[in-house]
């Protein structure tokens, strides 16, 4: 005859082993999110990357842009700051006035 208690213990063994496999099966599906979180981890870096590459080549564009304009810019001012004698040649401007 089985006593009340060996119902009690193998309940207890079910109710442990039901555990037991939901941990396991929680243990599994947190290793793949882990997994596919480290993948889109991995796939974010890559494009900050990209990203710090390209606004360095932008950066370099810009500078590239920025002294062309300070060189055309130059170039405009010796333009607009001759004048022509009565000879007719051209004749540069002074950008001070010297003092008396």
């Amino acid at each position: 005859m089985i006593n009340p208690e060996d119902y009690m213990l193998y309940g207890f063994l079910a109710f442990i082993s039901l555990l037991l496999v939901t941990i396991i099966a929680m243990l599994f599906r947190q290793s793949r999110d882990i997994g596919r979180l480290e993948g889109q981890i991995s796939s974010l870096t890559a494009r900050i990357e990209r990203l710090e590459e390209q606004v360095a080549n932008l950066r370099e564009q810009v500078a590239e842009i920025r002294g062309m304009l300070t060189s055309l810019n130059e170039r405009v001012d010796l333009l607009l700051r001759h004048r022509h004698n009565n000879a007719g040649q051209v004749v540069i401007t002074p950008e001070e006035v010297a003092a008396d």
